[in-house]
């Protein structure tokens, strides 16, 4: 297996992040497992990829829409959850736009899909959701929990039942 480390810088001439070495590092095989990290240095937006490779030759054709061409992670929820993904992908977005900045920086899909399968009721919950940190919270955290419908929180542990004056039946 092949480990492949590839750090994208954000392109304001290409309106997103080239994709030559992304090309170059599939090139060695087909990924099984890739590992994403956004950061920001120097005001700049970069994608770091950690891509996991079985070292055969590539079958797949290079592609220019390769990450459009990937799975989108909220078609894996399961049905009650689409409509709470489909919304904070909307607020995602419209945030975005009111923030001047595409809506990758605010939170990449995946960590949508997370917090609809975590459905986190606080703060420090929001916080345990892979990809998720402490900035992201502080700033969108408030917005992000009031996005889930009380409906669909897990309700909190029962109390434990009183106990049955009657002895259980034989």
């Amino acid at each position: 297996m092949n480990i492949r480390v590839v750090t994208l810088r954000y392109s304001e001439s290409l309106g997103g992040f080239p994709e030559e070495p992304l090309r170059q590092a599939l090139a060695a095989g087909n990924v099984v497992e890739q590992r994403e990290y956004f950061f920001v240095h120097g005001g700049v937006p970069h994608l770091a990829l950690v891509l996991m490779l079985d070292g055969s030759p590539n079958g797949r054709p290079s592609s220019p829409t390769y990450a459009r061409d990937r799975e989108d992670p909220g078609d894996k929820l399961p049905e009650r959850l689409q409509p709470l993904y489909r919304s904070l992908r909307q607020w995602r977005n419209d945030r975005a736009k009111q923030d001047g900045v595409p809506s990758y920086v605010i939170m990449r899909n995946v960590q949508l899909a997370g917090i609809c399968r975590a459905l986190p009721r606080t703060l420090e919950a929001l916080k345990q959701i892979e990809g998720i940190g402490e900035a992201t919270v502080s700033k969108y955290g408030r917005d992000i929990l009031g996005q889930i419908p009380p409906e669909l929180q897990p309700a909190l542990e029962p109390a434990a039942a009183p106990p049955s004056d009657k002895e259980p039946q034989k």
